[in-house]
């Protein structure tokens, strides 16, 4: 019975103990288990109060943000603004520009064709102003009609400025082999005459008639020749311009030296013509009106 009992006892007791062990167990649990939840409950309130300020933060951050997009905007508003009248006010001006081009183009073409008019005016008046001045020196220099005399026909030629080009291609050209047409009439009778004097055959031109008929016009101081631009008794095989110089305007027609080489064999140069030669225009085409020798060897 005293087991019992004793066994009774220790089970309470132990029951006691074991009930005091567990509650101090369940206030230490509460204890760190308020502990916890104030910890808890103040990292609550620091992360909410760490939230609060970012929130503040990021507002004042976008009402910053909003605030210089706002001034960006007003500042792109008034740029484009600016922009647009720039734009407007270069647009007016081209279009000044432009009609003062199509003004001054039509002054351009009033002034080109006035003076168009003009100029042909002045060419109207320089021809007007060079027949007088031809009529002046026909009238200060009467005509010579004599041609005849070479120093008279010197002192008298008159130097104009003109293109000789073509009139050189034509003494190459034409005057070898020579034919009747590169002659005026009263040139080439005068030359079948001088060709008849000189050969004294039966019936040829007497000298007297010679003399009456020609020696007006032409010198007859060089008239024993068988053709005007050769000498000697044989027809030339070889002929060449040594220089064909203009000496001026006499008489209505322009006088030409010619420096002539030509002989009677093949590549014979040897002899030396010097001729005078006047040059008129007669129907389009050039002719050889008179001729005078300077040198016949």
């Amino acid at each position: 019975m005293q087991k019992i009992l004793l066994f009774i006892l220790l089970s309470f007791t132990a029951t006691i103990l074991n009930a005091q062990s567990k509650k101090e167990q369940i206030e230490t649990i509460t204890s760190t288990l308020d502990s916890l939840i104030k910890d808890a409950a103040s990292k609550q309130q620091y992360f909410n109060d760490k939230i609060d300020s970012l929130k503040k933060t990021e507002t004042n951050q976008r009402e910053n943000f909003i605030y210089k997009l706002d001034s960006l905007n007003k500042i792109i508003s008034k740029n484009q603004k600016e922009h647009e009248l720039q734009i407007e006010n270069a647009r007016n001006k081209i279009n000044e520009l432009k009609t003062q081009i199509i003004s001054l183009n039509s002054i351009n073409e009033s002034m080109t064709l006035e003076l168009k008019t003009k100029d042909q005016q002045i060419d109207s008046l320089s021809n007007k102003i060079a027949n007088l001045s031809d009529i002046l020196d026909s009238l200060s220099n009467p005509i010579i009609i004599n041609e005849n005399d070479w120093q008279l026909i010197e002192s008298a030629l008159k130097w104009i400025e003109k293109d000789h080009s073509k009139i050189i291609q034509w003494f190459n050209k034409n005057l070898y082999p020579a034919s009747n047409s590169i002659y005026t009439h009263s040139c080439y009778s005068y030359i079948l005459d001088a060709v008849d004097f000189n050969s004294g055959y039966p019936g040829s031109i007497e000298e007297e008639e010679f003399i009456s008929k020609w020696s007006s016009m032409f010198d007859l101081n060089y008239a024993s020749f068988s053709h005007p631009f050769e000498n000697g008794n044989c027809g030339w095989a070889s002929f060449k311009f040594k220089n064909i110089e203009f000496l001026g305007n006499f008489n209505y027609g322009d006088w030409y030296k010619l420096t002539i080489l030509g002989g009677c064999g093949e590549n014979d140069y040897s002899e030396t013509l010097v001729r005078v030669v006047k040059i008129i225009e007669e129907n389009g085409s050039f002719k050889i009106a008179n001729f005078i020798s300077l040198r016949d060897n």
